[in-house]
């Protein structure tokens, strides 16, 4: 491969890995990521054809100002987010430099546009692509800038770097890649040292609060027909009690407790700022026994939505989250829907029910049911006196007479819940809740709806569950004198069942992988550096000693509840030493023999030199050894030829071995011996 050929190709992916970060951020509008693929592609075409420039000087002036003066726009008119408008300015400067005819300036141009698109793209996204892009783009920015500078060396020295073999050597290999191993453990260590400064760089200026479908904080009944299942992670959790397989995990997020007669809504804003100690939320009064607690370890995606999830009844939340509310029906919220992926802890009460205060007349709040629906519900619990055992009546009845789907629901009627209960009786969660909630109330028994997440795939690698969009759940929270609220869920068990096997392991491992990409990369933070710093402090710990501290009375200890320890250290330490010499002269053995060679053939070449001197021909102060053989040589000049690109080969390559070179040139200096007499 040619010099030229190599920096083309070097450079040219160098500025695609680039453009390749920011396209894969799915962030960049259509348009631009058309321009920088036609500026790529052409730009490629024109270097190997080796035609002219695509875009003269003042179509490239001319196109610079117009994507200038849209980005300004954009920023400050169309209100877009500058980072976003800043990329795609950088993809169209890099296009138009692409056609352009490329000197020296304008690699540098691209290289430095190409270093930006890396930034740019680092900010926009946190997705495992971009380690993969950013550890290729850091060993190959390297290799670029020193093929550029050799190719800028060269030029300016009047030389084609083409025709200089010596440039692409063994030599500049090893030393490139050096330099990539310096600089990948520098980048570690400065990712581990720099001081974290929160949840992203740019976390404030990309804050979009883009949902995803699944879960919602609002219900809304006979609005569509038909509800598409979404796969997409909506959270993983950590448990340290409980086992998978073990029982149904209801993950509640809002409890709603208004109904029209289609929405389900909050009556009231009644919530209060939650104090912190530090990271930690007091939900209640302190707890007494946290054992008797469900500790929960929770990575929550972006939802949309400022709820915040756990097991039944949240009494501790502890987790950067800022500013904490809670309203009376137990909902946690976040200032604002969090745009970015969001961990934190929390220990809740086990089930059942809630010991909270006797519940307001919200909660047996009825819109204009249809008559029949009273008539039912009063028609499946009679008889019965206790409260539990009407409710049990009513969630049992659902169950057992209707059927789950999520397909052909009520829609356009005016009474949705009387059309699922007497004319279609089919239909999701929300159904089953809402109707049983209306049905509870008309009884006198306050009821709310709660939305949330049901269920879980156990993933092994992690030991955690992955809660995905596809388990958003709705069901029924009743309140039971002397129990409190305590949860229901009418809806038909069989639709439910998991789907653990749908995945496979390796769609488990990919998870695993990519939740600690977030938990250790994207994540990590102040707490982290710590923890890291207190290791080091710490080198018992690391070095297994089960100590507080690491002295030589414990190494010493250690050794001498041993029989033999005391030998076996004796031998190391004499042996350490033997080592040592053994490498040093090992080294100096290597280094004097590649210090014989030059000396060596220097000494034959004065031979030579003294030669030519006793027939008339002396080497005049500042003659190169090239200039000396071709005024020497005259007929012979072969010999002298070889003999002097011997000597330099020596001198200035420094070969390991150099002995059939210098067997080589005593016998030239033979025939050059033999050959002096016919000198002039």
């Amino acid at each position: 491969m040619t010099f030229r050929l190599l920096f083309l190709t070097s450079s040219y992916l160098l500025i695609f890995l680039g453009m390749f970060g920011l396209f894969m951020t799915e962030e960049i509008s259509l348009p631009y990521l058309a321009l920088a693929a036609t500026g790529f592609l052409f730009g490629i075409a024109r270097e190997v054809s080796g035609g002219k420039a695509l875009l003269p000087p003042l179509a490239q002036s001319f196109l610079l100002a117009a994507v200038f003066a849209h980005t300004v726009i954009a920023i400050f008119v169309l209100r877009e987010l500058p980072l976003i408008a800043l990329a795609q300015f950088l993809l169209a400067l890099q296009a138009v430099k692409l056609l352009a005819l490329k000197k020296g300036k304008d690699w540098s141009l691209l290289y430095l546009l190409s270093f930006f698109s890396i930034v740019s793209a680092s900010a926009l996204s946190v997705e495992m692509f971009f380690a993969a892009i950013f550890v290729a783009y850091l060993f190959l920015a390297p290799w670029v800038l020193v093929l550029f500078q050799l190719k800028e060396g060269a030029e300016a020295a009047g030389m084609d770097p083409n025709r200089e073999p010596r440039l692409l050597g063994w030599r500049l290999f090893r030393l490139v890649a050096s330099v990539n191993i310096v600089l990948f453990v520098l980048t570690l260590l400065l990712f581990v040292t720099f001081p974290r400064i929160g949840v992203g760089l740019f976390g404030d200026v990309l804050a979009s609060g883009s949902a995803v479908i699944g879960f919602s904080d609002r219900l809304a009944l006979g609005e569509v027909s038909k509800i598409q299942k979404n796969g997409a992670v909506a959270m993983r959790v950590t448990l340290d009690q409980a086992a998978p397989g073990e029982k149904e995990l209801y993950w509640r997020g809002i409890a709603l407790d208004h109904f029209d007669g289609r929405k389900w809504q909050k009556s009231t804003n009644d919530t209060v700022t939650l104090k912190r100690a530090g990271e930690t939320y007091r939900l209640g009064a302190p707890v007494e026994r946290r054992s008797a607690l469900i500790h929960q370890k929770i990575i929550l995606e972006p939802t949309g939505s400022a709820v915040l999830f756990a097991l039944s009844k949240p009494v501790m939340i502890s987790g950067r989250l800022g500013y904490l509310f809670l309203d009376s029906m137990g909902n946690v919220l976040t200032l604002q829907p969090h745009p970015f992926q969001i961990s934190y802890e929390v220990f809740s009460y086990p089930e059942p029910g809630w010991s909270d205060e006797p519940p307001g007349k919200n909660f047996l709040q009825l819109p204009a049911l249809h008559p029949r629906i009273v008539s039912l519900s009063r028609q499946i619990t009679e008889g019965l006196s206790d409260e539990g055992k009407k409710v049990q009546a009513l969630e049992r009845f659902l169950r057992a007479n209707y059927r789950y789907t999520l397909e052909d629901l009520p829609v356009g009627n005016e009474d949705p819940l009387a059309a699922f209960l007497f004319d279609v009786k089919q239909g999701n969660c929300e159904y089953f809740a809402s109707a049983m909630a209306m049905m509870l109330r008309s009884l006198g028994i306050p009821a709310r709806v709660v939305n949330g997440y049901l269920g879980g795939e156990w993933n092994p690698y992690g030991e955690y569950y992955l809660i995905r969009q596809s388990n958003a759940h709705s069901w029924v929270e009743a309140y039971l004198s002397g129990q409190g609220w305590v949860r229901f869920d009418p809806t038909p068990s069989a639709p439910r069942g998991r789907t653990r096997a749908l995945f496979s392991s390796f769609t488990h491992l990919a998870d695993f992988l990519r939740l600690n990409w977030y938990r250790y990369v994207i994540n990590f933070g102040l707490a982290d550096q710590y923890q890291i710093f207190k290791l080091l402090k710490r080198p018992h710990h690391w070095l297994g000693t089960g100590q507080r501290g690491f002295s030589l009375r414990d190494l010493s200890a250690r050794f001498s509840a041993r029989p033999i320890g005391w030998a076996e250290l004796g031998v190391l330490i004499l042996a350490l030493p033997l080592v040592w010499i053994g490498l040093r002269k090992l080294r100096s053995g290597r280094k004097a023999s590649s210090r014989i060679a030059p000396h060596q053939a220097t000494e034959r070449y004065r031979r030579f030199l003294k030669l030519c001197a006793r027939r008339g021909l002396k080497k005049k102060t500042g003659e190169t050894a090239d200039e000396f053989s071709r005024r020497v040589g005259c007929g012979d000049s072969g010999l002298v030829t070889e003999f002097t690109s011997l000597y330099q080969q020596a001198r200035f390559s420094s070969p390991n071995d150099f002995t059939a070179g210098l067997k080589q040139m005593d016998q030239l200096l033979l025939e050059l011996a033999k050959a002096a007499r016919n000198w002039a």
